[in-house]
């Protein structure tokens, strides 16, 4: 349609070259004729040889009524009929813009083999094969995916077992260490023990004048002083910061002759491994009270630890 419409347009350009040349000769005919009806050559001079006579021309009335009469009987002249201009040409119509479906227009498209039919069956079971696939797939993951929890809850259980164990080993070592000293201790008591009594016993000192050291009290007895100075040497080589307030802790010690202590025993302590050491040093550090209280001395002391004193019972 583009092609045929190109086509029309240049008949109408090459139609149109002649019609205008026509159209201007009949009006180039018009203007001569025009021009050649109200031209007329102007007469021309002849000269005469001699010299110029004037002359005027009489007209007797006569003369002037048998010319008027003349040129009233003569006929009139046949009147010019006057020529149609030719018309105008008409205006050659504007292109129409051409819309797009004339611009574009499409190829001829091959001709599409039919398409062969479709076994539904076979579309059927394709899908179902696929859904059956997905499926698979899906359970496969969810069954990796708890394999995975699985292992990952056996690997916390393990670590928190093993945890367990080494914080049950380091008890047993401690108490196993703990034990060991003990037995150390023991063992060099009884050699102290030993040792003591393959010793001579000192010869006792008189007391001396000046008066013993008391608590303000009006208790005078030596044994009753001989306790209060076992318990001011324990409760001034004691720390107690690692003790509890107000848990009470009653021990019995061995000391031989010299108040050197041997053995260390708890009757009932309210106190922790890391408390009951610090009483033990505190018996241990140096010798107890002795010298002016041979008379009262005894192997065998029991004492208890408290603080602060005050609150402890009594």
């Amino acid at each position: 349609m583009h092609a045929e419409a190109l086509r029309q347009h240049e008949v109408k350009d090459d139609l149109a070259t002649p019609v205008l040349m026509a159209v201007a000769l009949h009006v180039a005919i018009v203007v001569v004729l025009l021009l050649a009806g109200w031209w007329q050559p102007m007469p021309k001079m002849v000269s005469v040889a001699g010299p110029v006579v004037e002359a005027s021309l009489v007209v007797s009335p006569a003369d002037v009524r048998a010319a008027e009469q003349t040129a009233a009987e003569a006929p009139k002249p046949a009147e010019v009929e006057p020529i149609e201009a030719a018309p105008p040409p008409q205006p050659l119509p504007a292109p129409q813009p051409q819309t797009a479906e004339e611009q574009i227009q499409p190829e001829p498209q091959e001709a599409q083999p039919e398409p062969a039919p479709v076994d539904q069956e076979a579309v059927a079971r394709l899908a179902l094969e696929q859904q059956q696939a997905k499926e698979r797939e899906e359970q496969e993951a969810k069954r990796r995916q708890e394999q995975i929890d699985l292992t990952e809850r056996e690997k916390q259980a393990e670590a928190e077992r093993k945890q367990r164990l080494r914080a049950q080993l380091e008890e047993i070592r401690k108490e196993r260490e703990a034990a060991e000293r003990r037995t150390k201790m023991e063992e060099q008591r009884l050699q102290q023990l030993a040792d003591a009594q393959a010793r001579p016993a000192p010869t006792p000192q008189p007391a001396p004048a000046a008066p013993a050291g008391g608590n303000n009290g009006t208790d005078t007895d030596l044994a009753a002083r001989y306790a209060l100075a076992m318990h001011q040497t324990a409760d001034a080589a004691w720390n107690r910061a690692l003790a509890p307030e107000r848990v009470p802790c009653k021990v019995r010690f061995t000391q031989i002759p010299g108040g050197e202590v041997i053995n260390v025993q708890f009757l009932s302590c309210g106190f922790d491994d890391q408390a009951r050491e610090s009483v033990e040093r505190a018996l241990r550090r140096g010798p107890m009270p002795y010298a002016g209280f041979e008379p009262v001395f005894s192997r065998q002391i029991d004492l208890t630890f408290c603080h602060p004193q005050e609150a402890c019972p009594r």
